[in-house]
């Protein structure tokens, strides 16, 4: 499928593209500085939280700082991640080049829109 292609077919809604988290997150330096500094920010975000999360268990409760390790840390660990595809598929939609590059390489996943 060429990046013209895929442009006006999801242009008319019948077709959306998709991509594995762990491939976005090896592309991230392929992408512009902006995409690269946020995903940066929210990673470090995400390995800061284990800290303060520890920091509240024994300064605060121990039982808070026990359930913001347990459900907020896994959160944050996905929201990077689906945001890195985001990341990918948001450029490859600009760049023809990049596109190209994910279909050569059977990065990108496509499935007809309902």
């Amino acid at each position: 499928m060429t990046h013209d292609e895929f442009l006006r077919l999801r242009k008319a809604g019948k077709i959306a593209a998709g991509i594995n988290n762990s491939a976005a997150i090896r592309l991230i330096d392929r992408l512009p500085l902006r995409y690269q500094a946020a995903h940066n920010f929210w990673s470090w975000v995400w390995i800061l939280s284990i800290p303060c999360f520890i920091a509240v268990a024994i300064l605060v409760k121990w039982w808070i700082g026990l359930l913001l390790l347990v459900f907020v840390t896994p959160l944050i660990s996905s929201s990077v991640k689906t945001s890195a595809s985001q990341f990918v598929l948001e450029h490859a939609t600009n760049d023809a080049e990049l596109f190209d590059f994910l279909v050569a390489n059977d990065l990108l996943v496509f499935r007809e829109s309902p």
